[in-house]
Order: structure tokens, then sequence, then C-alpha cells
């Protein structure tokens, strides 16, 4: 028997009056892969990781994950966690309450919550900060948070919106080795959303290259560098060998 991919997106369109932000987008992630979705800015790409957040509903086409459609499902009840590019966190909670948040609304006992929070955070590095508050950590520590609060859910999908965007050129080589090794560890499915074509290179196991709305070509990094279907996507890339 063949096991269902984690994300099949099926023709996927989405309407805003009368613009098309994305266009009929298809592709499958397999389980426990490492996915980018890579364009610029107003490429369609952000609305796209939020049609599979659940935070948006698709005009048109079909989402599954897990081998069930999502679509008409909100995203409390989606087994998907995303880390959003300002990371809202809580500032009147601590680091513990932060990660726990969305354990605590499942109901998990208190017991259980303690010691997933402290094991997740060993996870990324940061054990036994769970008192401290949230204005006491670097940005590369609200990232990491951030990263945990998701990661303690167990998602079966892992989304990231422009995750390093944010931070320093050494704090971005930093967090992309940290999450590579989390979601290697926890062998979650992960899709990112970024406009950083070194982040996508490095990081993925394949990528969609986005533009106005449509996927131009899905590749795994090393045949997106060197044959691009297109000048565009050549241009993009920064490939210069035409």
């Amino acid at each position: 028997m063949i096991t269902p991919a984690d994300l099949v997106c099926k023709d996927l369109t989405k309407d805003f009056d009368n613009f098309r932000a994305v266009d009929r987008v298809s592709f499958e992630v397999p389980q426990g892969s490492f996915f980018s979705i890579l364009g610029p800015s107003g490429c369609g790409k952000t609305t796209l990781l939020r049609m599979i957040a659940g935070f948006q509903f698709p005009t048109s086409g079909d989402l599954l994950i897990k081998g069930k459609s999502m679509i008409d499902v909100g995203p409390s009840k989606r087994p998907v966690s995303m880390v959003f590019q300002h990371l809202a966190l809580f500032p009147m909670m601590n680091i513990g309450k932060n990660i726990g948040f969305g354990l605590r609304q499942r109901g998990v006992p208190a017991a259980e919550i303690k010691t997933r929070v402290g094991r997740v955070l060993e996870r990324v590095g940061l054990p036994g900060i769970e008192d401290r508050q949230v204005g006491q950590l670097s940005g590369g520590q609200k990232q990491r948070v951030a990263i945990a609060r998701c990661m303690v859910l167990e998602p079966d999908v892992l989304l990231l919106d422009e995750p390093l965007s944010n931070l320093d050129a050494h704090l971005r080589d930093e967090m992309r080795a940290l999450i590579l090794r989390v979601q290697a560890r926890a062998n979650v499915t992960t899709i990112v959303v970024t406009h950083d074509q070194e982040e996508a290179l490095v990081m993925s196991d394949r990528i969609a290259v986005m533009f106005e709305g449509e996927i131009a070509q899905l590749d795994d990094p090393e045949v997106l560098y060197r044959r691009p279907s297109s000048r565009r996507v050549a241009d993009f890339i920064g490939v210069m060998n035409f």
C-alpha cells in the first residue's frame, strides 16, 4: 500500500475581487521532507501558505493533509502548526506558558505540558528558560521559542513564514542549522515560504519557484540551480550562465 503524501495541493486557486493571487497551483510534499515556496514579494506564496494553514480558504481546488481534504476545515482543526514572520509570542506570558499555550487549549494535563515543554526547549537548545519573560530574550532566542511552541504540538505539517527575515546574517546561519536539525530529528514535514534564494537552496529537498500566482518550476535545488526552466527563473535564482 502506497502511503499518501503528507500534503497534496490540487489546482488551488485564490481570488480577491478582480485579482487572482494563486492560480491553479498543484504539488505534493512527501512525509518528512523540507519543501520551500520561493518567490518575490507579491507572487502569492504567503497566500498559498495561509490556505495550507487554514487562515484563508481557496476559491477552488483541493488541499489534502494525510490523505484527508482540509477544505472548509478551520486552522484549529488542522494538524498543522505555523511560525509567523513576526513570531506572535505573548508578552504577558513567560516562556513556559507561551510554549504550552496550544497544549492547554487542547486540555492536556499540566504535568504532561511541563514535561513536553521542557523536552522541546532542550531540542531547540534553550533548556531551563521556562520562567523567563519574552522581553528578556534575544531575537534568535525568540525565534527558537516560536519554533518550540509549534513543535510541542507535534504537528503533521510545520509551516514557516519567512522565518529568518528579521535576523542578521550570523543568526540566519545559526537558525538554518537549528531548523534543519529539529526538523530531521522530529521527521516532520516542513514547508517554508521565503524570498531568500540561498535559504531555499541550502535547506530544501524540493523548491517551488512562484511568479504571479503560478509555479514556474518545481525541482530539487541542484536541478533548479543548474537547469532553470526559463530565463526568468535563472535570473531570480542568480544563475548567470544562460
